[in-house]
């Protein structure tokens, strides 16, 4: 009996609380910007530049990841009630085959 699942979840791992291309976005532009910077100032100032700049990136891209985009798009728009939110369908498929 062969049987075929197909699932499509959509799913983004989180670490610290922001998705993996956020985190990565901020590490990798904190190296680079921390080389680049070092070149043109001391390193110090470079360094305590890049921890500012990147707490920051770090804070939004926080926020960012973990509010409810459907919610916030129906707030934005203001022409879709919030309570359509809960009813809103998403992108899951299962398929199963006997």
């Amino acid at each position: 009996m062969n049987k075929r699942i197909y699932v499509n979840i959509m799913f983004k791992p989180k670490i610290w609380g922001v998705y993996f291309n956020s985190l990565f976005t901020i590490l990798g532009g904190f190296v680079i910007s921390l080389m680049i910077l070092s070149l043109l100032t001391d390193m110090i100032v470079s360094f305590l530049f890049n921890i500012c700049f990147f707490s920051g990136l770090t804070g939004y891209f926080y926020y960012r990841d973990n509010r409810d985009e459907i919610e916030y798009s129906a707030k934005r728009s203001g022409t879709i009630k919030s309570r359509i939110s809960s009813y809103s369908v998403s992108e899951q498929k299962i398929r199963i085959e006997a």
